[in-house]
């Protein structure tokens, strides 16, 4: 095979493999997970520890706990009068690539993604996941988060390994 024929090869399967996680994170959203975050059951341990389970109003990951703020799904609607704090989801980063968040007060967490793929904001240590589809917006309530510097990227396969990534920093 030439190595012309071999890079046709590898396009056509990188494609349909696209196209399997975006109609799996279709039908894992209907099935009540958590839009893309049903696709870190894909991941493996290199991020979450292991796949996730489903649980009633949410779902656990080897991080353990209860996801909260899940868009979508069983999270935390916007709260009233709450401060926002705005996150884009572009073309494989996440802006700001630091995003505060202040300690013990409520404050709604907005990701918009402008893009045509799925994105997420995911972190874990708070249990907090927003996932927005392709050119929507989401918002999420959080209550009384602690104080502290976390890990934050975008939990769809590969996406954090190409620059999804952030830091929450909660004060």
């Amino acid at each position: 095979m030439t190595p012309r024929a071999t890079a046709g090869v590898v396009a056509a399967v990188s494609g349909a493999l696209l196209v399997v996680g975006i109609v799996a994170t279709s039908i894992a959203g209907s099935a009540g997970w958590a839009g893309a975050g049903a696709v870190t059951a894909a991941m493996g341990p290199s991020m979450m520890g292991g796949p996730l389970m489903p649980m009633a109003g949410g779902h656990m990951g080897a991080m353990g706990g209860m996801m909260r703020g899940i868009a979508g799904s069983t999270g935390d609607g916007p709260i009233a009068g709450a401060p926002e704090v705005r996150v884009q989801a572009l073309n494989f980063r996440l802006e700001p690539s630091e995003v505060r968040l202040p300690k013990d007060r409520d404050v709604n967490l907005t990701l918009t993604n402008s893009t045509a793929v799925v994105h997420d904001i995911t972190v874990p240590a708070l249990g907090v996941q927003v996932v927005a589809q392709p050119g929507t917006t989401r918002t999420v309530g959080l209550r009384s988060l602690p104080a502290g510097r976390y890990v934050a990227y975008c939990s769809v396969p590969g996406h954090a390994d190409l620059g999804m990534r952030a830091t929450v920093v909660v004060e």
